[in-house]
């Protein structure tokens, strides 16, 4: 019997030092039966180019518009596509050889599958399959599932069902407000193919090292989180899910702004508002939430990982590995 067809979306955007590679990995999946659909958002650079040296091939759909954002990119790739399933691939990484093989064997009746990025610990601590809801919660607050657009199958009917899926064309984290977006519509149990099936690479031009994030930026992406779910999960969930996700993101602000922190803004003083709500003491978070010059929140920082290590010695190992790897 024939696999169920697969349709792998790569949405590009001047990614030429990358994209071959990402295309041949594609085109080597041991699951045959997949079609590649390529979209060009107004690449300036020669990606059309290596694109355009694939689109003879039976399996393979070119597009290709002037510039308008990842976003309609990957909805003008869905709305091209005819497989059952889709899966979304980001133009500067790698598809592992079995990606697609071992995520459609992975879905028995499931609507999406969740995979894991190569070198990645996300999925080890959580269960082989979650009931909708729980997906949902451990999406909406990012606790073991990641709200990345890559290492996920879900079937195109879902997404197509989905009003929200592409409701959203902001300019950073759009994949995590187009997961929730499916997320809210999903009632199927949730697989996790916890075998590593993607490469993600870090390029230094990609738009998480050149749009870095404001506070008033995270205020109006977290804001929008927060509508998607409202009505979907408990308030008391939403309180709990929400301190875990704005911390998720303070944390990754404050290295991009260069260690300062603004304990005065609305986002910072509403994370520990809702930590007063929910009586969650995390007492290291919000000695970290109340201090604003550099020195100071380093300081707190680098107390917090000692802290952190003492509880759970299990992260010493990949601290090292990462400092020998430097």
């Amino acid at each position: 019997m024939e696999k169920p067809l697969a349709s792998l979306i790569v949405p590009i955007y001047n990614t030429a030092a990358y994209v071959d590679d990402c295309i041949q990995s594609v085109l080597s999946q041991s699951h045959r039966n997949i079609e590649l659909i390529l979209v060009n958002d107004g690449s300036t650079d020669s990606s059309p180019l290596i694109c355009q040296k694939y689109e003879h091939l039976p399996n393979v759909i070119y597009i290709s518009f002037p510039h308008t954002g990842v976003t309609n990119a990957r909805k003008k790739g869905v709305e091209a596509a005819s497989g059952e399933w889709i899966m979304f691939v980001d133009s500067d990484d790698i598809l592992l050889e079995h990606a697609v093989e071992s995520m459609v064997n992975n879905a028995q009746n499931s609507d999406i599958v969740v995979g894991r990025a190569q070198g990645s610990k996300e999925l080890l601590d959580v269960p082989d399959c979650c009931d909708w809801h729980e997906y949902l919660y451990r999406l909406f607050s990012n606790n073991g599932i990641s709200g990345a657009p890559w290492a996920k199958l879900i079937r195109r009917r879902l997404i197509q069902d989905s009003p929200l899926a592409f409701e959203y064309n902001v300019v950073r984290t759009q994949d995590y407000l187009m997961n929730l977006g499916i997320a809210v519509t999903n009632r199927k149990d949730v697989r996790m193919c916890k075998e590593e099936v993607y490469v993600h690479r870090m390029r230094p031009s990609s738009t998480i090292h050149t749009v870095p994030y404001s506070f008033d930026y995270l205020t109006d992406l977290c804001h929008t989180a927060d509508s998607i779910v409202d009505g979907t999960l408990p308030h008391e969930e939403i309180i709990r899910g929400r301190i875990d996700k704005h911390m998720y993101f303070y944390n990754m602000i404050i290295p991009e702004n260069g260690y300062v922190g603004c304990k005065s803004h609305p986002f910072v003083k509403g994370i520990k508002k809702d930590m007063n709500e929910a009586g969650v003491w995390r007492p290291m978070d919000r000695w970290l939430l109340s201090v604003s010059s550099s020195w100071a929140v380093k300081t707190v920082w680098n107390l917090r990982k000692v802290t952190r290590r003492l509880a759970h010695p299990s992260m010493i190992p990949g601290d090292i590995k990462r400092l020998l790897n430097r």
